[in-house]
């Protein structure tokens, strides 16, 4: 018998899916207790209700890839620009595909949640990629004339407003596409000449 604990977390994923896929508001209790294959009272159980789900389903997103973007830049085994290489690939890769139609939902039913995912991931970047820009100008890899705090705060700002829903809603890129163009245009521009080479190294 599965336990509490990894019921709620397949009640988080199949939501998550129906959510991404349809949108919040298109998307009903009674729809994720059949696609999970529960009673409507046992689903409430666990969330009292839609929005509580939609907001731990992000939140949950939002928490795996804080500690999976923890786990790369506090190896050892890798020097920065291994590390920088996984952790925008990591990113990449966990961050969901937000149709139009969800952040459209997002938008206009749960701005608060929106907000308080958005504060999560502005956090993460300052903790995460905050410490791994530190590392990269300490081992010569990124320009020293520019301010750490002052790069992570370029990196936070941009990320904020390029992926924001009205924005994202407007482009013909995913959320994983918006990150891939915002890190490569920014960390480009403060490779040093040997975090250069080291990046032509991975390419040839």
């Amino acid at each position: 018998m599965a336990s509490a604990v990894e019921v709620r977390n397949r009640i988080l994923e199949v939501a998550r899916d129906q959510f991404f896929s349809l949108g919040f508001t298109k998307v009903t209790m009674d729809e994720i207790a059949h696609e999970l294959g529960m009673s409507k009272r046992t689903l409430y159980q666990h969330f009292p209700g839609k929005k509580d789900l939609l907001r731990q389903a992000l939140l949950n997103k939002a928490q795996r890839i804080s500690e999976g973007l923890g786990n790369i830049i506090e190896s050892n085994q890798a020097h920065f620009g291994r590390k920088l290489e996984q952790a925008l690939t990591f990113v990449a890769t966990e961050m969901p595909h937000l149709s139009p139609i969800f952040l459209r939902d997002i938008q206009r039913h749960a701005p608060d949640v929106w907000q308080e995912l958005d504060q999560r991931r502005q956090e993460t970047i300052r903790t995460r990629f905050g410490k791994l820009i530190k590392e990269g100008i300490e081992a010569g890899f990124l320009r020293k004339d520019i301010e750490a705090e002052l790069l992570v705060f370029l990196f936070s700002t941009l990320v904020q407003n390029v992926m924001s829903p009205e924005t994202l809603s407007r482009l013909p890129l995913s959320a994983s596409q918006a990150f891939a163009v915002i890190s490569g245009v920014l960390f480009e521009g403060i490779l040093t000449d040997k975090g250069r080479a080291k990046s032509r190294e991975k390419e040839s």
